[in-house]
């Protein structure tokens, strides 16, 4: 598969989960045996279990869009930097609804074995989010 053909692969996958919710698409690019490592949050095994977070994220997140900013593919490996905007609606991480916009950035490598994905790592920004959430105030505030 050419770097063209895989970024295209990776763009679809982020439509049709992040902004259709299609749950799917997990099957058609990643390997039944993987595993995402996502700190703090540990790891993920099997795509049942991502699945079923990604569930529940969604259910506390509504008005979801995906942007990507940057592939990088080299060999195996397919880098992913992303921003993500989405409205808070549930739950999310013992937070109850705030009904604020939320923006937050990351970054994920992605390991390919045969055409799927078999392994991630997953860096977010959850100190911003948790900011925006209003649960660790702003770097700066509270100083005199």
């Amino acid at each position: 598969m050419s770097t063209e053909e895989i970024k295209a692969r990776f763009r679809w996958f982020y439509e049709e989960v992040f902004e259709k919710g299609n749950m799917g698409a997990w099957d058609e690019l990643f390997s039944s045996d993987f595993v995402e490592h996502n700190p703090p949050f540990g790891d993920f095994k099997g795509l049942k279990a991502i699945k079923e977070g990604m569930k529940e994220e969604r259910s506390a997140l509504s008005d979801f869009h995906a942007t990507i900013d940057e592939i990088i593919v080299e060999g195996s490996t397919v880098v992913v930097r992303h921003n993500f905007e989405c409205k808070h609606i549930g739950e999310l991480m013992g937070v109850p609804p705030t009904g604020r916009q939320l923006k937050y950035s990351g970054c994920v490598v992605y390991h390919l074995r045969n055409g799927k994905v078999f392994e991630c790592f997953a860096y977010e920004d959850w100190l911003g989010l948790l900011q925006q959430l209003g649960v660790i105030p702003q770097l700066g505030q509270g100083k005199e």
